[in-house]
């Protein structure tokens, strides 16, 4: 169809589809609420003039997309989730993953945006924290011996810093975004064998201090400067 003005045929929905579409769509009219339960299978089935196993597929699918939970017992079935603000970062990440598997995505273009995003990250917590949320980042904040760490144990605090500090903005997309791309920089815990753990995490201490102190410019001078340093070790810059 090259040489005509037509765009290609969309493919048609399957049964399903088209269920798992109609749900979504009344959660965005507003017709279905955070919590709302859904119409058990048979009912379900008979409203939309399928099978009972063409609705459960539909209920699943919704499910595997974190727009639906379930649970057993006499008043289990379906109900519409309540949006966790991580949830967007599953399905995020799974992308991510699969356009570095393909090599359609470089790490240091994913590293472009996650630098980026960090820098955000801190700045906006500085703004937004809580006196509660600047206790569980206190927490979070690795504190080294001073011998190198394992591999896998430094990262893993490292990401779990970041995951805290995004935590601290009170915004579900910032969230979401730091957890995705969390998931992919866990190939690195390999390489970070005799990495500083002084040096690195002495720039989250710093961040730490900034956003205690509501500084959104220091928070970010102190997060750029870490981010400078796992670029140089891991060669992303």
């Amino acid at each position: 169809m090259a040489d005509t003005p037509f765009s290609a045929p969309q493919p048609v929905q399957s049964a399903p589809q088209q269920i798992a579409s109609s749900i979504k769509q009344s959660i965005l009219d507003g017709q279905l609420k955070p919590g709302d339960r859904l119409p058990s299978e048979e009912r379900l089935a008979a409203m939309f003039g399928v099978s009972r196993p063409t609705a459960r597929e539909a209920l699943r699918t919704l499910r595997a997309d974190h727009v639906l939970v379930s649970s057993r017992g006499r008043t289990g079935g379906y109900r519409v989730a309540e949006m966790s603000l991580r949830a967007l970062g599953s399905s995020v990440a799974e992308v991510i993953s699969l356009s570095l598997s393909m090599r359609t995505l470089t790490y240091a273009q994913l590293f472009e945006v996650r630098h980026a995003l960090e820098l955000l990250s801190a700045a906006s917590a500085a703004e937004h924290r809580t006196a509660e949320d600047l206790l569980r980042l206190e927490a979070a904040l690795p504190r080294p011996a001073g011998a190198p760490l394992d591999p896998d144990a430094a990262l893993a605090a490292d990401l779990a810093f970041h995951a805290a500090l995004a935590d601290c903005t009170h915004n579900p997309l910032i969230i979401g975004f730091v957890d995705a791309t969390s998931t992919a920089f866990r190939r690195f815990s390999d390489e970070a064998r005799g990495i500083d753990p002084q040096l690195l995490f002495g720039h989250l201490e710093a961040v730490v201090e900034a956003v205690e102190a509501q500084d959104g410019p220091a928070a970010e001078a102190a997060m750029r400067r870490h981010l400078e340093y796992f670029a140089r070790y891991f060669e992303l810059a």
